[in-house]
């Protein structure tokens, strides 16, 4: 059995404090650009030395989680909003998207220097992964945000999900002629739309869910469709912020994750659990043979220990339905959830994490081997 890690990891103090002062005008964009690279140079070498075989930039660079991205796509533009409140009681984040046309591949997109970056300081060490929001992240923010309708935000709404696919294949193949090897799609959205409350919003407002199902499940196969074999497609699937969803292995017809388990067309799936839930660990059912599982059974936002005993009993249950040679140990979300939510967990305490999950590997790895029924 092995471990692995999504590849979200919390910045430096350093970084965080020179990032404000830089939006405050005291530091210059290039001094900002110096010290994010300098702490990506530190999180490649961090994440060699605790074993990891796949690595990222950590994605320190971002300002939002998802936003970043969407904006390099051609199509989307970027507007600021300097202060106050837009609907919510929560302060506004000021970068909001604005679609100015159809959307579509941007040869010049800032992920391909940043990676480039990574992939060079990595130097053939180790595989080089991207994460980027999944394709349905940018479809559910346009439909949200047009009331259900995205005619009324996007010049031609019948190519809305061809153009999107499009823009993503492209970028896919791009990240792999720089050396990309491992892509995953950050999903939130589908694992909202198990929740309870969320899905009858969406369906007090006239969103036909079951169609909504097809449409997120044909966004996440026509962005992988057609790129080569030989990179890792993976998505992670979170609840958003109850980040574990709610894995309901029967298959109701609302219920969309025994279909994305069954019909995306992704190599790895990255699974969030709560290891007191054994319920949960029916969903793996609907996984065909030969997919691989990363279990996210550890705490990344604690800087204490982990029940070791419950994750190995979580695991040991989790054999019924995976050969555990397609079966790996993660955290349950990247370290830096958000940019602006308190955590317990500082920079140091991420690579303690990631190394205390090896040593989990490595002494308890005869009960993680044992059978397959």
């Amino acid at each position: 059995m092995e471990f692995d890690v999504i590849g979200i990891y919390l910045p430096p103090s350093e970084l965080n404090a020179t990032r404000i002062k830089c939006d405050h005008g005291k530091f210059s964009s290039d001094r900002l650009k110096e010290i994010e690279n300098n702490a990506v140079l530190d999180i490649v070498e961090r994440q060699l030395e605790c074993g990891l075989t796949v690595v990222t930039s950590g994605g320190i660079r971002w300002k939002h989680w998802n936003k970043d991205f969407f904006f390099g796509l051609s199509g989307i533009s970027k507007e600021r909003l300097e202060s106050g409140h837009l609907y919510s009681i929560d302060t506004n984040l000021t970068d909001l998207m604005r679609f100015t046309g159809r959307i579509s591949f941007n040869p010049s997109h800032p992920y391909f220097d940043d990676f480039k970056f990574m992939a060079d300081a990595v130097a053939e060490r180790a595989v080089c992964r991207q994460i980027i929001p999944s394709p349905t992240e940018l479809y559910m923010q346009l439909l949200l945000m047009a009331d259900g309708h995205p005619e009324r935000l996007y010049p031609d709404a019948s190519s809305l999900v061809s153009d999107i696919t499009e823009a993503y294949r492209k970028t896919i193949i791009r990240l792999y002629e720089l050396g990309c090897r491992s892509i995953v799609f950050d999903d939130t959205a589908c694992g909202c739309l198990c929740e309870d409350n969320f899905a009858k919003r969406l369906l007090q407002g006239g969103i036909d869910t079951i169609s909504l199902q097809n449409i997120l499940i044909e966004l996440i196969n026509g962005s992988f469709a057609e790129t080569p074999s030989d990179i890792e497609k993976a998505i992670y699937l979170s609840g958003g912020d109850t980040i574990v969803p709610e894995w309901e292995y029967i298959k109701y017809p609302d219920n969309i994750m025994p279909r994305i388990l069954s019909e995306v067309i992704a190599d790895k799936f990255f699974m969030p659990f709560d290891v007191a839930d054994d319920y949960s660990i029916e969903i793996l059912s609907h996984l065909p043979k030969g997919k691989k599982v990363v279990m996210g059974l550890i705490d990344a936002h604690s800087p204490f220990p982990d029940d070791k005993d419950a994750i190995i009993r979580f695991v040991r249950k989790a054999k019924r339905h995976i050969n555990p040679v397609f079966l790996a140990i993660s955290p349950k979300t990247g370290f830096c959830l958000s940019n602006y939510a308190p955590r317990g967990l500082q920079y140091n305490d991420q690579w303690t994490k990631i190394k205390s999950l090896k040593n989990l590997i490595d002494n308890h790895h005869i009960a993680l081997k044992e059978s397959y029924v």
